[in-house]
């Protein structure tokens, strides 16, 4: 089935409104309920916006694993699961390879990508346009390395009733990243010295380290 759209059959203004509420869609599941989600949109770029119609299909089946995904970690944080939520934890590289690892499943390693890149983009557009955001160049970095292992861990030919196992085992050698962070949840820089969240907050670019993780 051709999953490509006609863009001459919608006027700018339909073609606008239609992009805002298909893409709203698809990250509702990624995103918290609170964000603007018409910011999503505007943070696409051009060929991410056309890549994501031109693959309606692949797109609509990760809206619906990403769902199952969310309710998954959501699941696992009421329990306490890893040490639960926390930015730059064990638990948020969990996520980031288990919502890989079933993208890939589905919609193949490729697409699964696209799609992990585009909400990193959304990241860095938040930093730019909203007071601490609690995004950065390392968080990013951390996600995408992550993100890979949740790839590759799907071309292994992984099954599904061994993927916690395999995670933890991945986040217990050491082959995952996490940020750097003492026993309060400071972050730290490479000397140790506890970095505010009020500075790496508001700078892109910081003193934020990461290291191999461990359970």
């Amino acid at each position: 089935m051709n999953n490509c759209i006609d863009f001459s059959i919608l006027s700018k203004y339909k073609m606008k409104k239609f992009l805002i509420i298909f893409t709203v869609s698809l990250f509702t599941p990624i995103f918290l309920s609170s964000q603007n989600f018409e910011k999503i949109y505007e943070s696409m770029k051009t060929k991410d916006k056309i890549w994501c119609l031109n693959n309606l299909s692949s797109v609509l089946i990760a809206k619906e694993i990403s769902e199952e995904v969310m309710f998954t970690m959501d699941s696992l944080n009421q329990i306490s699961y890893l040490g639960g939520n926390s930015e730059g934890g064990v638990f948020d590289a969990f996520r980031h390879i288990y919502w890989m690892y079933s993208l890939s499943n589905e919609i193949g390693p490729k697409k699964a990508k696209r799609i992990g890149e585009i909400y990193e983009n959304y990241g860095e557009y938040m930093f730019n346009n909203s007071y601490m955001s609690g995004y950065d160049s390392v968080g990013r970095v951390m996600d995408l390395f992550n993100n890979d292992i949740g790839i590759s861990l799907s071309k292994e030919k992984i099954p599904y009733s061994l993927i916690f196992n395999e995670i933890e085992n991945i986040l217990r050698d050491g082959s995952a990243k996490v940020v750097k962070k003492n026993d309060l949840g400071e972050s730290l820089d490479i000397d140790g010295n506890v970095i505010q969240d009020t500075i790496w907050k508001q700078t892109w670019q910081n003193n934020r380290i990461l290291i191999n993780s461990s359970l």
